[in-house]
């Protein structure tokens, strides 16, 4: 058995388990996979991919509430799909943000867990 970090075509086949395990997908650019390997058989993995965080919104007082928000985030995701980024990621600090968030579309909520190196 070896472990080393994973070429881009492994990445790929590594990918396709990801996805059918219910994670998010690989790709060369944007993760680093560590493979368990047994006589050329993939058996294990490890990965972390970058991701995109949301980094905030804000509209001034006088102009909330005429669907501002919506257009802003329509444009910002609009943008993140031309570049194939697949999902990004928000810390809620509160219900508040949150609820934010949430209200512009699809959110799954996990428990995040930050390891710092």
């Amino acid at each position: 058995m070896d472990i080393r970090l994973a070429t881009n075509d492994e990445i790929a086949k590594v990918s396709k388990l990801s996805v059918s395990l219910g994670n998010v997908p690989f790709d060369k650019d944007s993760s680093i996979v560590a493979t368990l390997v047994h006589d050329d058989d993939i058996i294990g993995f490890a990965a972390a991919r970058l991701c995109w965080t949301a980094a905030g919104s804000w509209v001034n007082e006088n102009y909330r509430r005429q669907g501002h928000s919506y257009g802003l985030r329509k444009c910002l995701d609009d943008e993140l799909r031309r570049r194939n980024v697949q999902l990004y990621i928000a810390i809620p600090n509160n219900d508040f943000e949150r609820t934010l968030f949430s209200k512009y579309g699809l959110v799954t909520e996990h428990v995040a867990q930050v390891r710092h190196l």
